[in-house]
């Protein structure tokens, strides 16, 4: 049945995307379309090879309808206005480098269909990037882009509010656990406010600011410790930022209401908060640091090539010895299977090795750079939100990273894609967009 589902939108959807991208009128409504289906991910996408017990980043060879219109309009416009370069910039050039450091690793792997499926995922991941990075390159409508991560951001609010309703404690909202919801809305949020904060006029400041109100009110409710950590530190970075190039006393005197704002807000939420830091059971702590140090005994074990990309779930496990110290040979339960260590970083590193690693943080980093550079040469321009708020959110999730492996769940992944390609349109045309002689629609 998935297979015949799959045929009827592989006909439909990519006929559709191609004629609404050749007209560059409906064009942006195809890009929403890309944007929001991560509200529905799991609902839109078909895992062929599936292994849905499978304890890994990546449990089948999934095809979204994100990535059928990604790829419809990235053909559509390769037509339209003739084949472009499939790497134009420095940071996907890294992360070519980065894909191909996860090939060796296949070596090591136990089940190479389990490494297939996340290099499928990083494919995918790069088409949604050239899709983005081609429509801001013809369009520069930076503004439909924004928009559609605040109707997510609604959205995923308003789910938030009815789960509230139901009596679920940690909310997801609309996507698949709460860790991804926290990470994706710390990665936006500090954005809205960047767009609020450093705009003094117009009525899209106050629905940026309601963009803004409801990311974050969904991101604490989900009591991720770590995303409630990091977004309060992503947007106080955006607020230095801010102030730091482009000061005016009026930003001080919208600090305070927004602090206000926020401080009852948080009120509102303490209890629960409070019990959450105070209730969380010692043995998550012990095992975030057994994981640890199993991908330590990973790396230097397989240093050069790892354990094998998306075979973390397998190695960890018995008869493997990573986990030896801690259990013996013997699992706690017969049908136990241990999780995925708690740091984006320590994983890439324990399934790849340090060249992969190596790679992997050039890419974040790379980014991280492009967008601080964009904060200065952007500074007096209405563009200046974007790198301000980009480079808080980054900080954010980057740290968050450290504590949660989500940055390689599908949806984080889509949303940093579409991120990193607006930091490489900006950064590219930086200096017709500082003297005006680029029409943005921002």
């Amino acid at each position: 049945m998935k297979y015949l589902i799959f045929l009827i939108a592989f006909l439909g959807v990519l006929p559709l995307g191609y004629m609404l991208t050749l007209n560059r009128k409906y064009m942006r409504y195809a890009f929403l379309a890309v944007l929001l289906p991560v509200m529905m991910f799991n609902q839109v996408s078909i895992n062929f090879f599936s292994h849905e017990t499978y304890r890994g980043t990546s449990r089948g060879m999934e095809v979204s309808l994100v990535y059928l219109i990604a790829l419809a309009m990235l053909i559509g416009m390769w037509i339209l206005y003739r084949k472009k370069p499939l790497l134009p910039d420095t940071g996907s050039k890294i992360y070519l480098v980065y894909f191909l450091l996860c090939i060796p690793s296949l070596v090591n792997a136990d089940n190479a269909l389990f490494s297939w499926f996340e290099m499928w995922k990083m494919i995918m991941m790069y088409i949604v990037f050239l899709c983005t990075y081609y429509y801001l390159y013809y369009t520069r409508d930076f503004n439909t882009v924004m928009i559609g991560f605040g109707i997510v951001a609604s959205v995923t609010f308003l789910c938030v509010v009815f789960q509230h309703v139901k009596g679920i404690h940690q909310a997801n909202g609309l996507f698949p656990h709460q860790n991804s919801m926290g990470m994706y809305m710390c990665l936006i949020a500090p954005v809205f406010f960047a767009y609020y904060f450093n705009r003094n006029r117009g009525w899209k400041r106050f629905l940026f600011a309601g963009f803004f109100l409801a990311a974050s009110a969904a991101c604490m409710r989900t009591y991720s410790r770590g995303a409630m950590v990091c977004l309060p530190f992503g947007c106080a970075i955006t607020a230095l930022l801010s102030l730091r190039y482009q000061f005016h006393m009026r930003k001080i005197q919208i600090l305070l209401p927004v602090f206000l704002i926020c401080f009852f807000g948080l009120l509102l939420l303490l209890p629960n908060i409070i019990k959450r830091f105070e209730n969380a059971p010692k043995e998550s702590l012990m095992t975030r640091q057994y994981l640890a140090a199993s991908a330590w005994n990973m790396m230097k074990d397989k240093p050069f090539a790892g354990v094998g990309l998306n075979n973390w779930g397998i190695k960890i496990n018995p008869p493997y010895p990573y986990c030896e110290y801690r259990y013996g040979n013997k699992r706690i339960a017969k049908d136990f299977k241990e999780g995925i260590v708690e740091t984006s970083y320590l994983l890439v590193g324990a399934e790849c090795g340090f060249f992969a690693l190596a790679a992997f943080l050039a890419w974040l980093g790379y980014y991280y750079v492009t967008a601080c550079k964009l904060v200065k040469q952007l500074r007096r321009t209405e563009l200046f939100y974007i790198p301000a708020g980009i480079v808080g959110g980054l900080t954010a999730i980057y740290l968050q990273s450290t504590l949660e492996w989500v940055m390689k769940q599908q949806v984080n992944f889509i949303q940093m894609m579409i991120l990193f390609a607006m930091l490489s349109i900006l950064f590219k045309y930086s200096k017709k967009f500082a003297t005006g002689q680029a029409e943005v629609n921002a």
